[in-house]
């Protein structure tokens, strides 16, 4: 099948798995788009019947976030169009996201031809995987490119590249979120409102954007990567420490990028 263009969806907390899909795009060497569906405002764009669709979310807690996940089910159907399933992660594993990703594009009418897991930067547990996406992981995305246009570029349809197996368990594990949440320092916040206008739940009052609503943050830390004062950082002392230091010995092992 022909394809006339690369669309990439991007729901994306510090930057990294959008940086993961700009590279997916780019190397696909067709034109493309990218759209960052993180703040609450951005829906997802229109696909036609040859674009190649790119999907890529972080994995929380092994699951696609609950922002991302709305959006995506209430994307218009289409017809066969092909899907690519990117996920980042911090180093420990994916669980159940491939999974989840797959049903919720696969209901709207896509067809999954391919996927990558790739390592990044943890933006909680932030001494875990620093540096990365490094250029080990992103020759892994560059191979996936190049696999899936060939593949495409020998089919008659998307369903005839489409994915035999997508790792993932159903009923989806578990994950109620974090105990620790985004707040701001009222003393260095200027009430700009960046930090509102990026939030994909609605959980700071633009009016009032030095709160936080904890019972809607799923700590993406979007705000506290997005404020231009610095005035934004995760609300957790010594139990966040603590919590930190035990992660990163946990998964101190080097976990690799890899493609389904």
């Amino acid at each position: 099948m022909e394809l006339a263009a690369v669309k990439a969806v991007v729901f994306t907390g510090a930057g990294t798995t959008l940086t993961v899909a700009e590279r997916f795009a780019k190397a696909c060497a067709l034109p493309s788009s990218v759209t960052d569906i993180t703040p609450r405002a951005v829906e997802v764009p229109t696909f036609r019947t040859h674009d190649l669709a790119v999907f890529a979310v972080p994995s929380f807690g092994g699951r696609v976030p609950v922002p991302a996940a709305e959006k995506l089910a209430r994307m218009p159907l289409v017809d066969g169009v092909p899907a690519v399933l990117l996920v980042t992660y911090g180093n420990r594993a994916v669980d159940d996201t491939f999974a989840e990703l797959a049903d919720i594009v696969s209901t709207r009418g896509f067809v999954p031809v391919g996927g990558a897991a790739v390592v990044a930067h943890h933006s909680l547990m932030v001494d875990v995987a620093k540096g990365r996406p490094d250029a080990e992981d992103l020759a892994v995305v560059d191979a996936l490119a190049a696999d899936v246009c060939a593949r495409l570029a020998r089919a008659a349809c998307a369903a005839d590249a489409a994915l035999t197996e997508i790792p993932g368990d159903r009923p989806y594990r578990a994950f109620g979120g974090v105990a620790f949440h985004a707040a701001a320092d009222p003393q260095a916040c200027v009430r700009c409102g960046v930090c509102a206008s990026v939030c994909p739940t609605g959980a700071i009052d633009p009016a009032d954007p030095a709160s936080t609503d904890c019972d809607r943050c799923v700590t993406c830390l979007r705000c506290v990567s997005a404020c231009p004062e610095g005035a934004r950082f995760v609300d957790g002392g010594e139990a966040l420490v603590a919590a930190r230091a035990a992660f990163a010995e946990r998964c101190a092992p080097r976990q690799p990028s890899y493609r389904i």
